[in-house]
């Protein structure tokens, strides 16, 4: 009767080993896709933000310019000669530098924001490239039946 159980609780005791480890590698896999949707929900969250930014700093450089066509038209009226002046050109050139720098500015970040965001969809399929490949090397790891 000891002969007939020796052999049986190897292999029970092989059978539980892969099982921990399918169990452990199940775990992992899950692991790495929760962390894949918390750090996709983070990213999202944070480019709605950039992009909510970026249309607010739009509107507002429209406003700008808007109030500057304004009161450049007002002073226009008050000044002799109108927009031929010299005087009247350096004046305008006063009034645009700063929303010229801005938009400048402003599209410098459209672009790295652009960028940032075409870097991390291509970091994002690599990662899931690779949590697929260690979830299907770990699967197959643990269903392999070790024999003695």
């Amino acid at each position: 009767m000891t002969e007939k159980q020796t052999p049986e609780v190897p292999q029970k005791l092989l059978d539980s080993f892969q099982e921990t480890t399918q169990l452990i590698a199940e775990n992992i896999v899950a692991a790495q896709e929760r962390n894949m949707k918390f750090v996709q929900s983070t990213f999202t969250s944070a480019v709605e933000v950039l992009r909510s930014n970026l249309d607010a700093t739009r509107a507002l450089m429209q406003d700008l310019e808007q109030q500057t066509q304004k009161q450049q038209e007002a002073f226009q009226k008050l000044t002799p000669g109108g927009t031929e002046s010299p005087w009247m050109e350096t004046y305008m050139a006063f009034l645009r530098a700063p929303l010229t720098s801005y938009q400048q500015t402003l599209d410098a970040a459209e672009k790295a924001t652009r960028l940032g965001l075409e870097t991390f969809d291509k970091a994002v399929e690599e990662f899931g490239k690779v949590s697929q490949q260690f979830s299907q090397e770990g699967s197959k790891r643990a269903s392999k039946k070790i024999t003695p």
